[in-house]
């Protein structure tokens, strides 16, 4: 028998288990399904655990008996004969004479005489230098064996054939990464943000996880664990050196170091630092994945995994650093790549040069056209001197200024910048931008609103000599501001409309989104929420896919995508979304309307969810921010909602005392709009009736819908006919109350308006079941019925009390036992009550359904959704 050296005797054996390893039976798994085909191919760089997982499935099947063999190729070449016999110890003929060439079909005859289905050879550590005589093994491949290879390397082993066939399975990297519970299994010492983060830094590559599991599990200095968590450890480098670079050729280390220097890798760029061709730059990416991986964002541009940029960049002197970024910035800004032109030459310390690329895309011009967190990002490498020596940045820094909601010492700058327009010294601005910028500020202070600034605006946007797309574009958009303000919604409608299309010409994304909150908007208000809706998702969408880093501007698109949802009954999702939204708004851009609808709805959800001591506390906060921007119509607007939770929790002297503390809402020149004053009435007329003068607050509401009702705010008018049921209802006017019901119903009912019945509480829900009680269902439509059983089983939180509507729960439990034909005797023994009971449950059922027979009442109820 011939003598195996020991070296080649470790060879044909799994090696031992990491100290750290884990059991990954999924992967296992999944390579056992694959032997039903011919050949598993394990794809990933050094450190991804291709050994341990061939070692766990050779255990697996040798436990099941399985005709197994291992063989760990070696490092140095060898030719087919060589591996021909080595594969023959493999499966355990020890002994053939190595001495003794064999050729490779010899030994497949060989394996065939093993008495068993199929065969499995381990091949480990497949590489170039054998990859010639696996690739013969695999042409003569038998039916019965079966070849489970690992590479480090990109494998250009010939699997074509087989893989027509479909008996090729593929293990990439993305396979063998950890997965966030396989590394909390190794790093149960980590916070959940600590590990995401490193999680995100090394992207799950398992030797770097077992690595900093090591180093955790001992007791370091913090230094130390912060070297960890960082990526900096020197245990990573040598890793990386010794399994990675080290093999590597000097062109790819060259383009690998120049990579380190870049975010975002162009092969284009690539190519010209590191001296390569923009194709071989290619390759190289595609052959080093998954150290370094494709962007979908930017299809054909590369990055390096972080772990190794960070390592890599430690080693890159600063000089080169620099002359690299400087060599970036020349080339994105002559590819148009603005944003990271300015970057890189900030990073370089040429700001001359940063400020020149500012200027020269349009500073100022360029949010208003690519958005705030494209300028706000172009100016933060810049000094405050560099800045302050060109009017054009000065004017960029003081929008950034006001999208943050520094709007007195933004205002303050522009002001200074006009001084000097005046005196013909700002030959750098264009008049057109100062006058925008200004009227932007006017929105975001809620002044310079008058008569004469508006007709100024309508007279400007008919101009004739006005071609300029982006210019009307504005212009339609300061009036719908404008008549938002003062609640002609119509108009203010018709100009956002008419702005979305100027900006939808000139691809102005950030701008359209914008004008699609302003839509959603408007629509809500005037009760529209379906096409609130449509424009809120929208804008929504826009957002997420062209402005995706404007926290704020997300913020702002979600409160009446918000207040929609709060309308219509979901007050806990509405609520939770202006928890978010809120806090993001007021410390960055927004304007009085937002403000308003945002805080309003959130008071208006926590009041139903916690209570009114709840609900005040958010109209402190949003004081706050009025007190802070200097905004007294916000203020007026609290005041009033303060009257309205007050009421609505009975505490009617404190809504009084507020109440007068509001300018007159009967005297409109005492109010800054109309849109106010409109809720202060309303606001004013609830409490009224609350307190029991319900002639006053009928005279009060019919008044106001007289006034109101040609203006398209249907919230407020619908608001007004709900208060105007109950008023009149107790006034003792029942055909009246029932018309305006019906009224109400039907402005509510298409949009699904929930929330202003539910959020009258009991005592309109008493007033709408006497309604029923003395007018009967037949009063109205089989979906105006339905609607009236929500209103009343809908509580003032949004959850629906299923057993309580139209009918009180015995009253349903006596029509169910109708509809069963029993007579009252029965009813009154299945529900253990008095046959009289009965006979006046069964009373106020025909009265409700406005029916006089038993078999009436049972068509009536189960046509109108009331039998369940």
């Amino acid at each position: 028998m011939a003598r195996i050296p020991v070296a080649l005797a470790q060879r044909l054996r799994p090696p031992r288990r990491p100290a750290l390893g884990i059991d990954r039976p999924y992967l296992v798994g999944k390579v056992l399904v694959a032997l039903d085909g011919q050949v598993v191919l394990l794809e990933a760089p050094a450190g991804f655990g291709k050994t341990e997982l061939l070692a766990q499935v050779h255990a697996r099947l040798k436990a099941d008996g399985g005709q197994i063999g291992w063989l760990t190729l070696p490092d140095e070449p060898i030719d087919t004969a060589e591996l021909a016999v080595e594969i023959a110890y493999a499966f355990g003929f020890s002994s053939i004479d190595r001495a003794v060439e064999r050729p490779l079909e010899t030994v497949l005859d060989m394996l065939a005489t093993i008495p068993a289905r199929r065969l499995v050879l381990f091949l480990d550590n497949l590489h170039p230098g054998v990859q010639q005589p696996v690739a013969k093994l695999l042409a003569a491949l038998p039916d019965a064996m079966r070849l489970v290879v690992a590479a480090r390397d990109h494998s250009v082993i010939p699997l074509s054939r087989l893989r027509m066939r479909g008996l090729v399975s593929e293990l990439k990297a993305a396979d063998f990464a950890f997965s966030r519970s396989e590394a909390r299994r190794l790093l149960d010492g980590l916070t959940g943000a600590e590990l995401e983060e490193f999680l995100t830094l090394c992207e799950g590559w398992p030797a770097i996880v077992g690595l900093a599991a090591s180093r955790l599990r001992g007791g370091i200095s913090g230094e130390e664990r912060l070297a960890v968590l960082s990526g900096n450890h020197a245990d990573f480098a040598a890793f990386l050196d010794e399994e990675l670079l080290s093999a590597l050729p000097p062109p790819i280390l060259k383009l690998l170091d120049v990579g380190a220097c870049l975010d975002e890798v162009p092969p284009e760029l690539a190519g010209e630092l590191a001296g390569l061709s923009p194709e071989e730059v290619r390759q190289a990416f595609v052959d080093l994945q998954p150290l370094a991986a494709s962007l979908p964002s930017r299809p054909g541009w590369f990055a390096l995994l972080p772990l190794l940029r960070s390592l890599l960049l430690q080693r890159v002197g600063e000089a080169q650093l620099r002359h690299r970024h400087t060599r970036a910035a020349a080339w994105f800004a002559a590819a148009g790549q603005i944003e990271k032109a300015v970057r890189y030459a900030a990073d370089a310390g040429d700001f001359a040069f940063a400020a020149n690329t500012i200027r020269a895309a349009g500073g100022v011009g360029l949010f208003l056209r690519a958005g705030y967190t494209v300028l706000k990002r172009l100016m933060q490498g810049l000094p405050a001197d560099v800045v302050h020596d060109s009017p054009g940045l000065t004017l960029c820094g003081a929008l950034v200024l006001a999208k943050e909601g520094q709007i007195h010492s933004a205002r303050q700058i522009l002001e200074e910048l006009k001084t000097l327009a005046r005196e013909g010294q700002l030959h750098e601005v264009p008049e057109a931008v100062i006058i925008h910028i200004d009227s932007l500020f006017d929105v975001y202070e809620d002044s310079h609103f008058e008569d004469e600034q508006v007709d100024w605006l309508e007279r400007r946007v008919r101009s004739h000599r006005l071609r300029d797309t982006w210019e009307r574009g504005w212009l339609h958009n300061h009036l719908c501001i404008a008549h938002t303000r003062r609640g002609l919604l119509r108009q203010a409608a018709a100009h956002a409309a008419k702005a979305l299309e100027c900006y939808r010409e000139e691809g102005a994304h950030y701008a359209q989104a914008f004008m699609l909150i302003h839509l959603a908007l408007v629509n809500l208000l005037g009760g529209r929420l379906t096409v609130a809706t449509r424009y809120g998702r929208e804008a929504e969408h826009m957002i997420q896919t062209t402005q995706w880093s404007d926290e704020n501007l997300l913020s702002i698109a979600r409160i009446p995508m918000a207040e929609t949802m709060f309308r219509q009954g979901h007050v806990i999702e509405a609520a939770s979304a202006l928890e978010v939204a809120m806090p993001v708004t007021a410390a960055g851009e927004g304007w009085v309307d937002v403000f308003s609808r945002g805080y309003t709805t959130l008071a208006r959800c926590r009041r139903l969810l916690d209570g009114g001591e709840a609900a005040l506390e958010v109209v402190e906060a949003a004081k706050a921010v009025a007190e802070d921007r200097g905004l007294p119509r916000l203020d007026l607007s609290l005041d009033t909602l303060r009257v309205e939770i007050l009421t609505n929790e009975r505490r009617f002297e404190a809504a009084s005392d507020w109440l007068a503390r509001l300018p007159d809402p009967l005297d409109d020149t005492l109010w800054p709009v109309r849109r106010e004053r409109r809720d202060a009435m309303i606001a004013a007329a609830r409490l009224t009736l609350r307190r029991g003068s319900y002639q006053t607050a009928r005279d009060a509401l019919t008044r106001f819908v007289e006034t109101v009702e040609d203006q398209d705010d249907g919230l407020t008018i619908l608001c007004a006919e709900i208060l105007l049921v109950e008023a009149v209802h107790k006034c003792g006017e029942g055909e009246a109350a029932l018309g305006h019901l019906v009224a109400a119903i039907d402005k509510a009912m298409p949009e699904n308006l929930i929330e202003p019945f539910s959020s009258e509480g009991e005592a309109l829900k008493g007033v709408v079941r006497a309604i029923v009680r003395q007018q009967g269902l037949s009063a109205f439509s089989a979906a105006a019925t339905e609607f009236v059983n929500r209103i009343i089983a809908v509580d003032e939180d949004g959850s629906f009390r299923s057993k309580i509507g139209i009918l009180s729960p015995r009253e349903g439990d006596v029509l169910a036992l109708l509809a069963r034909d029993l007579s009252n005797k029965e009813i009154a023994r299945e529900l253990d009550i008095g046959e009289p009971t009965v006979k006046f449950h069964v009373k106020n059922l025909f009265a409700k359904l406005g029916v006089g027979r038993r078999a009436m009442a049972v068509t009536v109820g189960r046509t109108l959704g009331l039998l369940h």
